[in-house]
């Protein structure tokens, strides 16, 4: 897939903060994970204008998408489960890194050496240049405590009444929430969808697991 065949329902509404809903829905989908044994082992931070997408406010919610479609086809194609959670942030001006998005994703050990190496064919199928470092950041998570972590910092776009969600994470130092000390919250709109999980972790799949659950007692 290149540049001119990424394409993305116009949306016109600007979407500056994550809502409570976008916010307990990725939570949720990271306990469920937990249910699941796919802890998140895996970040991904993916600059689109650094990546020269053209149109980036336009076209990287589609961008994304054909990205973690095939990162997590390739682990499914090997008889592996993927795991995703991920929250688009649009920090412009003032050297800010423009549109990007930031990843959680769980990827089988067996598989990750080449699941890591096919990281850039992957971005140029989505319409992304590797030309440039620094496009997509892979990083190790090693725990849950650091999956929790990086889940708090991709919250920083919670609107302000959501900002006790993030007690766990109070700063010794400052006794204010760890989140407050990121800095960067998103500074310009984003238009499309701000965030999202894989179907996997999903209210449905929430739902259906907890039926079954109860259906098994």
């Amino acid at each position: 897939m290149t540049t001119a065949t990424i394409r993305q329902r116009p949306s016109h509404v600007p979407k500056w903060q994550l809502t409570p809903i976008q916010l307990r829905n990725n939570w949720a989908a990271l306990g469920h994970a937990k249910r699941l044994g796919l802890r998140p082992n895996v970040t991904l931070d993916i600059h689109f204008e650094r990546g020269g997408l053209n149109y980036p406010g336009q076209n990287a919610s589609a961008s994304l998408q054909a990205f973690l479609k095939s990162a997590r086809q390739w682990i499914e194609r090997r008889g592996g489960e993927a795991a995703i959670i991920w929250v688009m942030e649009n920090r412009s001006g003032f050297g800010g890194e423009g549109v990007h998005a930031h990843v959680l994703m769980h990827v089988p050990e067996n598989l990750m050496e080449r699941w890591h190496e096919l990281r850039p064919r992957w971005a140029r199928k989505a319409g992304l240049s590797m030309a440039k470092g620094g496009v997509v950041n892979f990083g190790r998570v090693r725990s849950w405590d650091g999956a929790k972590g990086k889940l708090a910092y991709m919250s920083k776009d919670a609107p302000p009444k959501m900002l006790a969600v993030f007690e766990p994470f109070i700063n010794p130092r400052t006794g204010k929430p760890w989140l407050h000390n990121s800095g960067k919250p998103s500074n310009a709109p984003i238009y499309g969808l701000k965030a999202g999980v894989s179907r996997n972790l999903g209210l449905a799949a929430r739902t259906s697991y907890r039926h079954h659950q109860v259906e098994a007692t």
